[in-house]
């Protein structure tokens, strides 16, 4: 028989197939990494261009804004004269202002207002030092000690002068801290500005300078924003609970003339108006978001209102005076055109989260 030569598969091809296969693997792998990363980026670049549009342009899109403000303030006023002037709560009538004026967005675009009472919560800057003691023993539970060391080093912070309390610190202590830094000396501008101050940082900030639980609460009833009276239609139940912890009145009789056609208070008892309570609205924050996208535009404004109900007589409008001169806003001007409202703060790019909800709808509401 003729001799036949065996067929064997040499060991370098089977080597070279798995290197291709090796190869082919890793072309396939950098292929879907250069997609995923091609993808990613367009995404970004497209929110990007996005943001950057509403931003800077189109201009319309930020006179829209502009004029939805205008359109909140107007509902404002029209629900309040109806009220005598006055603004006590949501249920008037002007918790959307969209809604009241049957406004219909062009372009397909999408806008949301949020009006804010910030007055609803205890103003920290203006609080007395006895019922500050008062809150931070009975609601927060620290010591006798440590109590008089952060209402101290509080008023030694936004008082204007560089005299040091027994218990307090000023720029002499903290010019000593890596970096070095000197008490403001002013109000606080955020709660957040508590983690610059002696014992506070230690006591409501982790060791990362993050907030901690007990500065969570401390944010419920605090506010910087105003420092006059609170209004009791809006105050969340924590207010209630530290500014009265041991006292049923509020949970039992505040809210007791509330009627279901009036589901607000319009005059505050004697011994409430004592603990600093109103009924009116002092301060708002409107907040304009509009969204073309998936980047929103926003527009914020702090305004208080300014509301005359008799007759204002000839006012002073812009361009109208002696020498024709154009306003630049500023707060006289507001005062001298008599507009309904002092606009107090007014920047874009900035949303503060949402108001706690009123106490009269949570566990200290009563049946009526």
């Amino acid at each position: 028989m003729p001799h036949q030569r065996k067929k064997n598969a040499h060991p370098l091809n089977g080597h070279l197939q798995e290197r291709r296969g090796g190869v082919l693997i890793a072309v396939l792998a950098i292929i879907a990494l250069l997609s995923f990363l091609v993808t990613l980026f367009l995404r970004e670049a497209s929110d990007s261009l996005a943001y950057r549009a509403l931003s800077n342009e189109p201009p319309e899109a930020r006179a829209y804004a502009f004029s939805m403000l205008e359109a909140s303030l107007a509902t404002l006023q029209e629900i309040a004269l109806i009220d005598d002037g006055k603004l006590y709560a949501p249920e008037q009538g002007w918790a959307d202002p969209i809604e009241y004026c049957g406004i219909r967005h062009p372009n397909d675009w999408k806008v949301e207002v949020e009006i804010s009472d910030l007055t609803q919560k205890i103003p920290l800057n203006t609080l007395k030092e006895a019922e500050l003691n008062r809150i931070l023993e009975q609601y927060f539970e620290f010591d006798f000690a440590t109590t008089r060391e952060l209402s101290s080093t509080l008023l030694d912070w936004i008082d204007t002068d560089e005299s040091r309390r027994l218990n307090g610190a000023e720029s002499e202590e903290y010019l000593f801290e890596n970096p070095p830094y000197r008490a403001a000396n002013r109000p606080l501008q955020s709660l957040q500005e508590l983690r610059l101050l002696k014992i506070w940082q230690d006591e409501f900030f982790d060791e990362n300078g993050q907030a901690n639980e007990t500065f969570q609460r401390l944010a419920a009833i605090f506010s910087v924003e105003h420092r006059g009276s609170i209004n009791a239609n809006n105050a969340p139940a924590v207010v209630f609970e530290s500014l009265a912890p041991e006292d049923d009145y509020f949970g039992e009789n505040l809210f007791q003339q509330i009627q279901d056609d009036t589901p607000y208070l319009k005059t505050i008892p004697r011994n409430a108006r004592e603990k600093s309570l109103t009924s009116e609205i002092k301060l708002f924050q409107i907040t304009v978001t509009l969204t073309r996208g998936n980047v929103p535009f926003t527009l914020q404004a702090v305004v208080e209102p300014k509301i005359n109900t008799g007759n204002t007589g000839t006012r002073s409008l812009p361009g109208t005076n002696d020498r024709d001169t154009r306003r630049s806003g500023t707060l006289e001007e507001q005062d001298a055109l008599k507009y309904p409202f002092r606009i107090i703060d007014l920047r874009t790019g900035i949303r503060r989260p949402m108001a706690d909800p009123a106490a009269r709808y949570s566990e200290i509401d009563i049946d009526r």
